[in-house]
């Protein structure tokens, strides 16, 4: 990959002959046209672009919910990358042929502030989550500003959705979800900086 100044080309987009043009964080960029293998890919590769494309196809929904749980990495990368590399890592994704996303393994947020404190997470009524911690259960403290978010996924209804914040100091988050099994996140993010905690994962059946 090298960058395109100016040249005989310009800046430009697209393909022209073995090379393709695209702008990059604003800056426009040249690299060659991958060459495609004519040898049989082996069970490996094969379960590797399987886990690949089932990567791909959940990362988009839960965009929202990375920007502001990965927003401490997202001054070099788009947070589609920064959210494949940390969910590759954690063989979020079974191998083939299944190829499944184990949700348990799913962050949605990574960092160093201080997780909640005996957090639980639990149904209230039908259509609504329950989230509780302790405010001053941590160890060393923490700041009590601390923006709290809850993070959801349906699975029948294919959806991701990110609750309003709710400071630390609060103990508590109440938000509307689906029936059915749900996957829960809860996260929280500096109320004036970009760190935020790694999230920790909770299952509603």
């Amino acid at each position: 990959m090298a960058k395109l100044n100016m040249g005989i080309l310009g800046g430009f987009s697209g393909k022209v002959g073995t090379v393709v043009g695209y702008i990059r964080k604003g800056q426009p960029v040249i690299r060659a046209l991958p060459q495609k293998s004519q040898a049989e890919p082996s069970e490996g590769q094969k379960s590797a672009r399987m886990r690949f494309g089932a990567l791909r196809r959940m990362i988009p929904a839960f965009v929202p919910a990375f920007n502001i749980g990965f927003r401490s990495q997202l001054d070099e990368k788009m947070v589609h990358c920064v959210a494949f590399s940390e969910l590759w890592k954690l063989n979020v994704v079974g191998d083939a042929p299944e190829c499944a996303i184990d949700f348990s393994k799913v962050i949605v947020s990574k960092g160093r502030r201080p997780n909640l404190a005996a957090a639980e997470v639990k149904r209230d009524g039908k259509e609504s989550a329950l989230v509780t911690w302790a405010p001053k259960g941590n160890i060393p403290p923490a700041d009590g500003t601390d923006e709290v978010r809850l993070v959801i996924y349906s699975e029948d209804e294919t959806y991701v959705r990110v609750s309003d914040p709710v400071e630390r100091s609060a103990g508590k988050l109440k938000m509307n979800i689906p029936s059915g099994k749900v996957h829960c996140w809860i996260m929280a993010a500096a109320a004036k900086e970009k760190e935020t905690s790694t999230s920790q994962y909770f299952l509603l059946q």
